[in-house]
């Protein structure tokens, strides 16, 4: 398995799809990918955990027969089993609760978060490796959020300026262009890979 250190060594993607294990369609965008392209599987109205698990692993096969690296929802169990990338975590309490697992999971996986406002990015700053700025654009997935206004994705792309940055939200190549500020290696999206 590769452990952190290897990570440093390898390029990491520099677009990320978040794949929603919920819908169904998104197999077809999963099976459509190359290597260049990293997956960030996340559920959302899905009750039963360990199903979900054990339901994403052809999904996780793939991705590893095409040397895609990919990324679980919040479990050392299952970030150990199917040797991921690292492990998503999605909500504020989980960092709190668990501080002492990801500290262990840390040294074997990234761990990745979400951030949406400065109090997010001081909270998360410490713990994790990877961190998706959003939203930063008008997106088709959360139509009724507002974009972060300019001064304050400057501000948290400058809270974690020595982190691995990815903007989320309404991300394409074009709008990537448009917010490309030096600090950010990339983005991550849903709509961009549905062509």
């Amino acid at each position: 398995m590769l452990n952190k250190f290897n990570y440093k060594k390898k390029s990491i993607p520099k677009k990320w799809f978040f794949f929603n294990l919920a819908i169904k369609d998104n197999r077809n965008i999963l099976f459509s990918l190359d290597k260049k392209v990293g997956v960030v599987f996340f559920y959302k109205n899905n009750n039963s955990e360990n199903s979900l698990f054990e339901k994403m692993g052809p999904l996780v096969s793939f991705c590893k027969k095409k040397g895609i690296d990919f990324v679980i929802p919040f479990s050392s169990y299952w970030a150990r089993k199917y040797k991921a990338f690292g492990v998503l975590i999605e909500k504020n309490d989980m960092i709190v609760n668990n501080k002492k697992i990801l500290k262990v999971l840390k040294k074997r996986f990234k761990i990745i978060c979400k951030v949406h406002n400065k109090i997010e990015a001081i909270q998360k700053k410490e713990i994790a490796d990877m961190f998706f700025i959003s939203p930063v654009c008008p997106s088709n997935s959360h139509p009724g959020q507002a974009p972060l206004k300019n001064y304050i994705f400057l501000c948290l792309c400058h809270l974690l300026k020595r982190k691995d940055i990815y903007a989320l939200g309404g991300m394409n190549n074009k709008n990537f262009k448009l917010k490309n500020s030096q600090l950010l290696l990339g983005y991550g999206g849903i709509s961009d890979f549905r062509k």
